[in-house]
């Protein structure tokens, strides 16, 4: 009887500690059912989103559905400008905007409007940056927004270039020289590209191309020199109000270079002065 007794507790204590330590057994889940879709989530922390949609099921495995569309607020490009001079300076009309006005003065040409380019600077104030997923996977993409460009052509120190507003606009060399001597323009821009990225929201490659349209709200001559000390000059000078480029962006991730180029002068009448500028651009498009 002792060893029957024996035999019965030795049994259940060995089922006991089976029960204790068997970990081949699975692991309930929690299911929650909202209309059409179902959300598991699993004991080892992952979940699973099941979505019906019209006979159709799709799933999302770990996070939410990504957004289509994303929006960046007051970032910042910074780059450097510079163009090309097409205009035919024997002209009348070339000949009468870039004056020679003292008796024997040599006329005008390409290299009175030399830049140093590493201080022709562009900065850009996004207000905001929007994309949207034009497919479902966000490969294919829209970018839009609102900016400030701002554009600075700083001219050689060498030349004398001043710049005349009122009822005739017009450049001509002056009898000082300068140890500053800048040409800056402002636009409120509103650039529109496609582009795709190859991965989206995991820094993947991305390319864009479009094309923009600015306004002009502010022009003005900036100058430095001995004899005047500094003065700034607004007025149109006759520019072109209405700015239209084409514009691209490349780049990994957060990071992208940019380009600008404007197939038409800056200057309303009689120079063909095209601008165009190259710079970095930083987004948080790595969130996307």
């Amino acid at each position: 009887m002792k060893k029957a007794l024996l035999t019965a507790a030795i049994a259940m204590a060995a089922l006991t500690v089976h029960a204790q330590t068997d970990t081949t057994q699975p692991m309930q889940d929690d299911t929650i059912r909202i209309g059409d879709m179902i959300i598991i989530k699993r004991k080892d922390g992952t979940t699973t989103t099941v979505e019906g949609n019209s006979g159709s099921t799709r799933w999302y495995y770990g996070r939410r559905r990504p957004k289509r569309t994303e929006t960046s607020w007051f970032t910042f490009d910074f780059g450097v400008n510079n163009y090309t001079d097409k205009t035919d300076y024997s002209t009348p009309e070339a000949q009468q905007y870039a004056r020679a006005i003292r008796p024997g003065e040599a006329p005008f040409t390409s290299s009175d409007f030399n830049l140093r380019t590493g201080k022709s600077i562009n900065t850009n104030l996004w207000f905001f940056r929007q994309k949207y997923g034009v497919t479902k996977n966000r490969v294919l993409k829209l970018t839009y927004g609102l900016m400030l460009e701002m554009n600075n052509y700083r001219y050689d120190t060498e030349l004398r270039n001043t710049y005349r507003k009122g009822s005739d606009p017009h450049v001509f060399r002056d009898s000082v020289s300068f140890s500053k001597n800048k040409l800056a323009l402002d636009y409120l821009t509103l650039p529109l590209m496609i582009g795709f990225d190859t991965r989206p929201g995991r820094g993947g490659f991305t390319l864009s191309a479009g094309a923009s349209i600015g306004y002009l709200y502010s022009s003005r001559n900036k100058q430095i020199s001995g004899e005047r000390g500094k003065q700034k000059i607004k007025g149109n000078f006759d520019m072109e109000v209405w700015k239209f480029q084409y514009i691209a962006e490349v780049g990994f991730g957060p990071i992208m270079l940019y380009g600008t180029y404007a197939p038409q002068s800056m200057y309303e009448r009689g120079l063909d002065i095209r601008p165009y500028s190259v710079g970095i651009r930083v987004t948080d498009w790595d969130n996307w």
